[in-house]
């Protein structure tokens, strides 16, 4: 039977693993190992010290996603980025299209928000941070960890109910429902407490809390349901979007919006470097592309003559 492994033999495995791979990934190892920890110890039953070691090394390889990286870089370090999982994808086509991309060195850590916000309180050498919320940020903000007024909100996300095995007509099937539910874990995943407040909205909460499967994050959510281990979930639409998957978008109404903000580190050595990506996700063109994903843009849309006249048809006809 499976037995939790010692914190005391786990340091000196992790210490291990640490010094071999020193020479290969130093400078990221020391920013995710707290991330790690928190997986490894807290999370997962393991039966052995070799368990941990590749737990380690599959880990790494699946949280560190370098997106560019040029050959003769003039930065001295990568840009690290730290995403939250939602923002992940679509931040990857955003910087498909960055200008100079080939002279630019930029490292991708995907994760919870929640995660993410933990790693940079303890010293995690992020340079930027997509959040998926405003509470993380703000938070960072107060205890000035954060470069003053780099604290932008970039996108707002939505959630829509999917299923991979059939076609869904409305939320109403959600009354009729008996099996597991997948949403991300409400404590840590913004999605996850937008889901969790829509289902109290719907008066649902009691009905399926005791089905759900809560992920990590919300790629593990979506990766639950894609792979048909949960029939059933709340999922974020850009989810949907990017992967030309139809679901039913969730009311806004239903949930607190899901304003996503981001942050420059104050510890930076690359702040320029920084507010430069900052920038151009901010920019109207990114956003226009961010609105094509399924998030909803922070740019209004202008209000042309054709959907005024729309406008009035609707009240007219609603008077």
């Amino acid at each position: 039977m499976p037995t939790l492994i010692s914190p005391l033999i786990a340091r000196k495995i992790l210490s291990l693993v640490t010094k071999l791979l020193a020479k290969l990934r130093a400078d990221v190892l020391s920013a995710l190992l707290h991330n790690f920890w928190h997986l490894v110890i807290q999370k997962l039953t393991v039966k052995s010290p070799k368990e941990v070691i590749s737990l380690c090394l599959t880990w790494l390889a699946l949280q560190v996603n370098p997106v560019y990286a040029d050959d003769n870089p003039t930065q001295q370090h990568p840009l690290r980025i730290a995403v939250a999982a939602n923002f992940a994808p679509a931040l990857k086509v955003l910087l498909a299209d960055l200008p100079n991309k080939n002279n630019i060195d930029i490292q991708v850590i995907s994760a919870a928000t929640g995660t993410l916000y933990q790693q940079i309180k303890h010293g995690a050498p992020f340079d930027l941070f997509l959040s998926a919320d405003t509470s993380r940020p703000a938070l960072l903000e107060q205890d000035k960890l954060i470069i003053a007024g780099s604290r932008k909100t970039y996108a707002y996300g939505q959630i829509a109910l999917w299923s991979a095995t059939q076609p869904l007509s409305s939320l109403d099937e959600l009354n009729h429902y008996s099996g597991n539910l997948a949403i991300a874990n409400p404590d840590t995943a913004p999605y996850g407490k937008a889901a969790q407040q829509a289902l109290k909205h719907l008066s649902l909460w009691s009905h399926v809390e005791g089905k759900l499967i809560t992920g990590i994050n919300i790629n593990q959510t979506f990766q639950q349901v894609r792979s048909q281990a949960v029939p059933l979930g709340i999922v974020a639409y850009s989810q949907l979007t990017i992967n030309n998957y139809h679901g039913v978008i969730i009311p806004s109404e239903y949930y607190q919006p899901i304003a996503q903000q981001l942050v420059i580190v104050k510890s930076t050595p690359q702040a320029k470097l920084a507010q430069t990506i900052s920038d151009f996700i901010l920019q109207a063109s990114s956003q226009s592309k961010l609105q094509k994903l399924g998030y909803l843009s922070i740019i209004p849309e202008p209000i042309s003559e054709s959907n005024m006249d729309n406008t009035s048809k609707v009240e007219r006809q609603n008077d």
